[in-house]
């Protein structure tokens, strides 16, 4: 025999035994310790045009404690490019790997300043294209960032292009596994001299 419930039937039915699982379970399932509970990542999402992608993405550079890890395909947005560079210049460790072609044809025109202002340079040669976009702020902290998206550091992408950004802060694996990423294609890249 088919049961029909309305709406209201089947909250009439299941809504106490609903409720009464829930707390049971709840009750089973032991408290979790403060020192346990990890606050949730917090992300964002930014758009061009219209959000100011390098803004976001500058006052997360200028908030970097320890490390900071890019990853670029093209590069000639100049206040990022000089955001990494104060970074460096009060200590943060700042590392970026772009791609070599592009370096060639003169899509990286920040990093030879950058190297000056005491960045790690590398150039990744070993793919078609090293189109990844990645700043990695602090991995092995408590509270890291990964910002990542299909916006090129460039002026274009800023001003002329429809691209997006998502930051992710607080996320400890999540940024551990872009760290190991950098790791690797930073062990196959060039350095620039």
């Amino acid at each position: 025999m088919k049961a029909a419930f309305g709406a209201r039937g089947v909250k009439a039915a299941f809504g106490a035994l609903g409720l009464s699982l829930a707390l049971a379970a709840a009750a089973a399932s032991p408290s979790p310790r403060p020192e346990s509970v990890a606050a949730a990542p917090r992300v964002e999402a930014y758009f061009t045009p219209g959000d100011e992608v390098d803004r976001a993405i500058v006052a997360r550079i200028a908030l970097a404690q320890e490390s900071i890890q890019v990853e670029a395909y093209l590069f000639t947005n100049r206040r990022i490019a000089t955001a990494l560079a104060k970074a460096a210049q009060r200590g943060v460790a700042v590392e970026l790997i772009g791609d070599a072609r592009q370096h060639e044809a003169g899509g990286l025109p920040v990093v030879k300043p950058l190297a000056r202002a005491g960045v790690r340079i590398w150039l990744q040669g070993a793919y078609a294209a090293f189109h990844n976009k990645v700043v990695l702020i602090d991995a092995q902290s408590p509270s890291p960032v990964v910002v990542t998206g299909s916006y090129n550091f460039t002026q274009a992408a800023e001003s002329r292009n429809a691209e997006n950004i998502v930051v992710v802060s607080g996320d400890r694996r999540l940024a551990e596994r872009f760290a190991r990423d950098f790791a690797r294609h930073r062990e196959s890249a060039s350095r620039l001299q």
